[in-house]
């Protein structure tokens, strides 16, 4: 069984693993994954302490040299090769994370084996909507929305979470409208300060201020006959939400240092991830000015709402990383893949694209595996548990036994698959149920360490927790 104290990342159930034990000489296999065996004609139980010569070369040519040459080294980088199974089928695997057991197991070398998962090309553009990717019905929905607002001219409100993607849905209503051939300007609200509000949104003429050395367009004259996006509008101070309500009913500007009105034919798209109607409702936000950009509105769905489309987006990123830097990555593993899927991404699809870009930054091989999520797992872990202590869900046990960090707050925060919650500090105790600790317990093969480890407390605080249910470690299998 792999040392996951040196490998805290592979948490995968032991069924992943294929270890095998040098008995004279030679190499048998001591466990199996039940797919493995299955792929060959066998059950798990049939093949162990059978030779890996006899077994496995046949299917896997050079699996024992590569045992040969990697039994006393630590770690070794992913080796992806082809077997075909007893219905003529063709797998791709990739041989990851070769290590030797802990002090007393020297005999044992384990291997991760992972499957190969790439979604074909043809799938991804049929998933693709001007630029953006969703084959689930929520993004279904909104592409609907996109199709017959962009019909209209009047105003969209885009709602979402941070990096889900209100730019992307702007760009596709302009892309699809009549006014697809004018300009689509953007602003950051969140950017401008009052003072450079007019002059940013309506222009300024020379010399009008210390500075104005020329005369300088605003975004809604460069904007005229196409499209302006205001993203972050809910960041926008009431002095200056009250010079944008005044255009956006007159259709007309003046720059700074003018009297000379100025006409303009501007559609707006507006964006927040605010809840604008209840800053209205409380006099943060003009409600007037609210009414006039809700005209329509797009809700966009948070990435964790839409697992469907994650391996398509992570495939995605791939082909546009593998343009921007000349490589040749194929996809993720199966299991690097489902590593994903279970964490709830907070930061979205912009958070999705900055760890496939890391990635490949860190990896220069053409598969890449569960082994090269380490160091950004164990981050995530470390987040959440700072987070712990400032109202933030820390860590999700779900059902097929994965710690998954949410790192997001707790009023919006999924436990993905029923998973179990994490509870907050309670008085400066957390409080834990006695199925909480079982999964946790369980998850770590009964190692009260490893279990105190994904809840995210000292081992000390696992027994503690264990005596206020009136519990016994034992119990811990019967619950």
């Amino acid at each position: 069984m792999m040392n996951t104290e040196r490998h805290p990342l592979l948490l995968l159930p032991p069924s992943r693993n294929l270890t095998v034990k040098m008995v004279d000489g030679g190499f048998v296999i001591h466990e199996i994954p039940e797919w493995l065996a299955g792929y060959l004609g066998h059950t798990a139980a049939e093949l162990q302490e059978k030779p890996v010569d006899k077994i496995l070369e046949p299917v896997l040519p050079g699996i024992v040299e590569l045992i040969e040459r990697t039994h006393d080294a630590t770690a070794m980088s992913g080796f992806r090769v082809a077997l075909k199974d007893t219905r003529g089928n063709v797998h791709q695997l990739l041989l990851d994370s070769v290590i030797r057991p802990g002090p007393g197991n020297e005999e044992l070398t384990s291997i991760l084996l992972q499957e190969v998962s790439a979604t074909p090309p043809a799938m991804i553009e049929e998933a693709s909507f001007c630029g953006l990717i969703g084959v689930s019905d929520a993004m279904q929905q909104v592409f609907n929305k996109v199709r017959m607002y962009a019909m209209s001219d009047a105003a969209v409100l885009v709602t979402g979470e941070t990096g889900a993607g209100k730019e992307g849905i702007a760009a596709a209503v302009h892309q699809m409208s009549r006014r697809a051939r004018g300009p689509f300007v953007t602003m950051n609200c969140s950017a401008i300060t009052d003072t450079l509000f007019e002059s940013e949104l309506f222009g300024h003429e020379k010399g009008s201020f210390t500075g104005a050395i020329k005369s300088h367009r605003g975004r809604f004259e460069r904007a005229s006959g196409g499209t302006l996006f205001l993203d972050e509008i809910g960041d926008l101070p009431q002095l200056s939400q009250a010079k944008l309500l005044r255009v956006l009913e007159t259709s007309q500007i003046e720059r700074v240092g003018s009297e000379n009105p100025i006409k303009v034919d501007v559609r707006i798209i507006a964006a927040t991830n605010r809840n604008l109607e209840k800053a209205s409702l409380e006099n943060v936000f003009r409600s007037d000015l609210f009414y006039r950009i809700n005209a329509l509105q797009i809700r966009i769905p948070p990435l964790r709402q839409r697992s469907e489309d994650l391996e398509l987006l992570i495939q995605y990123f791939i082909r546009q990383f593998n343009q921007k830097y000349g490589r040749n990555v194929a996809c993720l593993t199966r299991e690097a893949v489902q590593l994903l899927k279970q964490y709830q991404w907070p930061g979205n699809v912009r958070e999705l694209r900055n760890l496939m870009e890391r990635l490949f930054a860190e990896n220069q091989t053409d598969v890449i595996g569960l082994r090269a999520l380490k160091e950004w797992y164990e981050e995530r872990m470390n987040a959440a548990r700072y987070a712990g202590t400032t109202g933030y869900t820390e860590v999700a046990i779900t059902p097929d036994r994965q710690p998954i960090a949410l790192g997001m707050p707790d009023d919006t925060a999924v436990a993905g698959n029923g998973g179990i919650r994490v509870p907050q500090s309670v008085n400066g105790e957390r409080k834990f149920s006695a199925e909480e600790l079982r999964h946790a317990y369980r998850l770590a093969g009964g190692n009260i360490t490893k279990a105190s480890e994904f809840l995210g407390i000292h081992k000390a605080t696992f027994y503690r927790a264990l005596k206020n249910l009136n519990l016994q470690r034992e119990d811990l299998e019967k619950i």
